[in-house]
Protein backbone atom coordinates (compact mmCIF):
# COMPACT_ATOMS: atom_id res chain seq x y z
CA UNK A 1 0.00 0.00 0.00
CA UNK A 2 1.25 3.58 -0.70
CA UNK A 3 3.37 5.11 2.17
CA UNK A 4 1.15 8.03 2.72
CA UNK A 5 -2.06 5.93 3.63
CA UNK A 6 -2.66 6.27 7.09
CA UNK A 7 -1.39 3.61 9.50
CA UNK A 8 -2.78 2.89 12.80
CA UNK A 9 0.51 1.58 15.12
CA UNK A 10 0.10 -0.40 17.81
CA UNK A 11 2.46 -0.15 20.46
CA UNK A 12 3.12 -2.08 23.84
CA UNK A 13 4.58 0.63 25.81
CA UNK A 14 3.54 4.46 26.95
CA UNK A 15 6.74 5.76 25.08
CA UNK A 16 5.17 4.79 22.13
CA UNK A 17 6.85 6.16 19.33
CA UNK A 18 9.94 4.35 20.58
CA UNK A 19 10.56 2.21 17.56
CA UNK A 20 11.88 -0.69 19.42
CA UNK A 21 8.22 -1.18 21.57
CA UNK A 22 6.16 -1.22 17.79
CA UNK A 23 4.88 -4.41 17.84
CA UNK A 24 1.84 -4.34 15.11
CA UNK A 25 0.19 -2.30 12.88
CA UNK A 26 -2.85 -1.72 10.54
CA UNK A 27 -2.50 0.52 7.47
CA UNK A 28 -5.62 1.64 5.61
CA UNK A 29 -6.35 0.88 1.90
CA UNK A 30 -7.71 3.71 1.10
CA UNK A 31 -7.68 7.26 3.48
CA UNK A 32 -10.40 8.34 5.71
CA UNK A 33 -13.43 10.07 4.35
CA UNK A 34 -13.74 11.99 7.24
CA UNK A 35 -11.65 12.98 10.10
CA UNK A 36 -13.81 14.71 12.93
CA UNK A 37 -12.37 16.35 16.02
CA UNK A 38 -13.80 17.08 18.77
CA UNK A 39 -12.28 19.40 21.49
CA UNK A 40 -14.04 20.32 24.60
CA UNK A 41 -13.32 23.27 27.57
CA UNK A 42 -14.95 21.92 30.72
CA UNK A 43 -16.52 24.67 33.12
CA UNK A 44 -17.30 23.69 37.13
CA UNK A 45 -21.19 25.70 37.33
CA UNK A 46 -21.25 27.28 40.13
CA UNK A 47 -24.58 28.24 42.66
CA UNK A 48 -26.78 25.96 44.55
CA UNK A 49 -29.66 24.09 43.48
CA UNK A 50 -32.97 26.09 42.59
CA UNK A 51 -30.89 29.14 42.21
CA UNK A 52 -30.58 30.78 38.81
CA UNK A 53 -26.75 29.97 36.96
CA UNK A 54 -24.08 32.10 37.99
CA UNK A 55 -20.83 32.94 35.80
CA UNK A 56 -19.26 29.57 35.10
CA UNK A 57 -15.54 28.66 36.14
CA UNK A 58 -13.04 27.03 33.97
CA UNK A 59 -11.90 23.58 34.80
CA UNK A 60 -9.48 21.92 32.56
CA UNK A 61 -9.77 21.13 28.69
CA UNK A 62 -9.49 17.41 28.50
CA UNK A 63 -7.80 15.30 25.66
CA UNK A 64 -8.66 15.54 22.35
CA UNK A 65 -11.31 13.03 20.78
CA UNK A 66 -11.32 12.30 17.26
CA UNK A 67 -13.20 10.00 14.53
CA UNK A 68 -11.93 8.18 11.49
CA UNK A 69 -14.32 7.09 8.74
CA UNK A 70 -12.88 4.87 6.28
CA UNK A 71 -14.11 1.95 4.12
CA UNK A 72 -12.30 -1.80 3.44
CA UNK A 73 -12.98 -2.84 0.27
CA UNK A 74 -12.78 -6.95 -0.85
CA UNK A 75 -14.14 -6.14 -4.46
CA UNK A 76 -11.06 -4.97 -6.51
CA UNK A 77 -8.35 -3.10 -6.78
CA UNK A 78 -7.29 -3.85 -3.25
CA UNK A 79 -7.11 -7.27 -4.08
CA UNK A 80 -6.02 -8.49 -6.84
CA UNK A 81 -2.56 -8.76 -5.96
CA UNK A 82 -3.68 -11.69 -3.50
CA UNK A 83 -3.73 -15.50 -3.59
CA UNK A 84 -7.18 -16.43 -4.42
CA UNK A 85 -7.44 -18.01 -0.71
CA UNK A 86 -6.65 -14.69 0.53
CA UNK A 87 -9.56 -12.69 -1.72
CA UNK A 88 -11.95 -14.59 -0.07
CA UNK A 89 -12.11 -13.56 3.08
CA UNK A 90 -9.99 -10.55 2.84
CA UNK A 91 -13.02 -8.07 4.48
CA UNK A 92 -12.98 -10.73 7.35
CA UNK A 93 -9.24 -11.02 7.98
CA UNK A 94 -8.60 -6.68 7.78
CA UNK A 95 -11.41 -6.25 10.15
CA UNK A 96 -9.85 -8.83 12.67
CA UNK A 97 -6.04 -7.43 12.10
CA UNK A 98 -7.29 -4.26 12.77
CA UNK A 99 -9.45 -4.94 16.38
CA UNK A 100 -6.24 -6.62 17.10
CA UNK A 101 -4.07 -3.87 16.60
CA UNK A 102 -6.25 -1.20 17.72
CA UNK A 103 -7.26 -2.80 20.96
CA UNK A 104 -10.48 -3.85 21.07
CA UNK A 105 -9.26 -6.91 22.59
CA UNK A 106 -6.97 -7.06 25.59
CA UNK A 107 -3.43 -7.11 25.41
CA UNK A 108 -2.55 -9.98 27.18
CA UNK A 109 1.08 -9.24 27.75
CA UNK A 110 0.11 -5.83 29.14
CA UNK A 111 -3.13 -6.41 30.57
CA UNK A 112 -4.73 -3.55 28.43
CA UNK A 113 -5.72 -2.32 24.94
CA UNK A 114 -2.80 -1.47 23.61
CA UNK A 115 -1.25 2.12 23.29
CA UNK A 116 -1.28 3.52 19.78
CA UNK A 117 -0.04 6.05 17.60
CA UNK A 118 -1.78 7.27 14.53
CA UNK A 119 0.61 7.88 11.59
CA UNK A 120 -0.74 10.13 8.31
CA UNK A 121 1.72 12.39 6.50
CA UNK A 122 3.35 14.42 8.98
CA UNK A 123 0.63 13.91 11.47
CA UNK A 124 0.86 11.94 14.09
CA UNK A 125 -0.93 11.63 18.11
CA UNK A 126 -0.24 9.06 20.30
CA UNK A 127 -4.17 8.01 21.38
CA UNK A 128 -6.12 5.23 22.71
CA UNK A 129 -8.71 3.78 21.46
CA UNK A 130 -12.43 4.27 22.43
CA UNK A 131 -14.99 2.89 20.10
CA UNK A 132 -14.67 0.71 17.03
CA UNK A 133 -18.02 0.55 14.81
CA UNK A 134 -18.37 -1.74 11.79
CA UNK A 135 -20.99 -1.76 9.23
CA UNK A 136 -20.84 -4.56 6.70
CA UNK A 137 -22.71 -3.72 3.62
CA UNK A 138 -21.91 -5.77 0.84
CA UNK A 139 -22.08 -9.32 0.43
CA UNK A 140 -21.40 -12.51 -1.16
CA UNK A 141 -24.40 -14.84 -2.08
CA UNK A 142 -23.16 -16.97 0.42
CA UNK A 143 -22.82 -13.82 3.05
CA UNK A 144 -19.00 -13.24 2.98
CA UNK A 145 -18.76 -9.74 3.13
CA UNK A 146 -16.77 -7.50 0.46
CA UNK A 147 -17.24 -4.40 1.81
CA UNK A 148 -17.24 -2.44 5.64
CA UNK A 149 -17.39 1.27 6.52
CA UNK A 150 -15.57 1.85 9.62
CA UNK A 151 -15.60 3.99 12.32
CA UNK A 152 -12.72 4.40 14.92
CA UNK A 153 -13.36 7.29 17.56
CA UNK A 154 -9.96 7.57 19.70
CA UNK A 155 -8.96 9.81 22.62
CA UNK A 156 -5.35 11.58 22.96
CA UNK A 157 -2.94 10.47 25.16
CA UNK A 158 -0.37 12.86 26.38
CA UNK A 159 2.79 10.68 26.97
CA UNK A 160 4.93 10.66 29.95
CA UNK A 161 6.92 14.16 29.99
CA UNK A 162 4.75 15.85 27.95
CA UNK A 163 2.25 17.39 30.36
CA UNK A 164 0.87 20.58 28.78
CA UNK A 165 2.19 19.95 25.45
CA UNK A 166 0.24 21.18 22.52
CA UNK A 167 -1.57 18.59 20.39
CA UNK A 168 0.17 17.41 17.73
CA UNK A 169 -2.73 16.87 15.95
CA UNK A 170 -3.73 20.61 15.50
CA UNK A 171 0.45 22.03 15.85
CA UNK A 172 0.84 24.77 13.71
CA UNK A 173 4.60 22.98 13.47
CA UNK A 174 2.36 20.34 11.12
CA UNK A 175 2.87 23.07 8.59
CA UNK A 176 6.08 24.30 8.82
CA UNK A 177 8.66 24.07 5.87
CA UNK A 178 12.21 24.65 4.74
CA UNK A 179 13.27 25.32 1.22
CA UNK A 180 17.00 23.71 1.18
CA UNK A 181 20.25 25.91 0.36
CA UNK A 182 23.67 25.06 -0.65
CA UNK A 183 25.71 24.39 2.51
CA UNK A 184 22.69 22.81 4.66
CA UNK A 185 23.01 19.84 6.31
CA UNK A 186 20.31 17.80 8.07
CA UNK A 187 22.00 18.04 11.48
CA UNK A 188 21.88 21.73 11.62
CA UNK A 189 18.50 21.81 10.10
CA UNK A 190 17.29 19.69 13.08
CA UNK A 191 19.08 22.33 15.51
CA UNK A 192 17.63 25.75 14.22
CA UNK A 193 14.45 24.13 14.18
CA UNK A 194 14.55 21.48 17.26
CA UNK A 195 16.74 23.09 19.25
CA UNK A 196 18.63 19.41 19.00
CA UNK A 197 20.32 18.09 16.26
CA UNK A 198 19.59 14.81 17.63
CA UNK A 199 16.28 14.93 15.62
CA UNK A 200 18.08 14.66 11.83
CA UNK A 201 17.14 10.84 11.84
CA UNK A 202 13.49 11.54 12.33
CA UNK A 203 13.76 14.61 10.10
CA UNK A 204 14.98 12.21 7.02
CA UNK A 205 12.71 9.70 7.93
CA UNK A 206 9.80 11.76 7.69
CA UNK A 207 11.11 13.39 4.55
CA UNK A 208 11.43 9.54 2.68
CA UNK A 209 15.33 10.98 1.77
CA UNK A 210 17.55 8.03 1.36
CA UNK A 211 21.37 10.09 1.64
CA UNK A 212 20.60 12.59 3.97
CA UNK A 213 24.29 13.69 3.68
CA UNK A 214 23.40 14.76 0.00
CA UNK A 215 20.61 17.39 0.24
CA UNK A 216 19.66 18.64 -3.27
CA UNK A 217 19.10 22.70 -3.02
CA UNK A 218 15.66 24.21 -3.84
CA UNK A 219 14.11 20.75 -2.85
CA UNK A 220 11.41 21.09 0.20
CA UNK A 221 11.68 19.77 3.45
CA UNK A 222 8.59 19.18 5.65
CA UNK A 223 9.04 20.00 9.83
CA UNK A 224 7.19 17.57 11.14
CA UNK A 225 6.20 17.90 15.20
CA UNK A 226 9.06 15.55 16.36
CA UNK A 227 9.34 12.63 19.23
CA UNK A 228 11.33 13.19 21.98
CA UNK A 229 11.84 8.87 22.49
CA UNK A 230 12.74 8.61 19.23
CA UNK A 231 16.49 8.88 19.19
Amino acid sequence: MPEDNLRIVAYDKPEGSKTQSEIDSFTVAFNPATFSVNNKIDFKEPGAKGQAGGDPQFDKIPALEFTIEFVIDGTGVTINSLPESAQQDFVRDQVKKLRKVTGSQINGDIHRPNYLGLLWGTFYIECVLTALNITYNLFKQDGTPLRAKVNCSFKERIGPGKDGRASRLESPDLTKHKTIKDGDILPLIAKQNYNSSKYYLQLARANKLKNFRNLVPGKKLVLPPMSDNDE
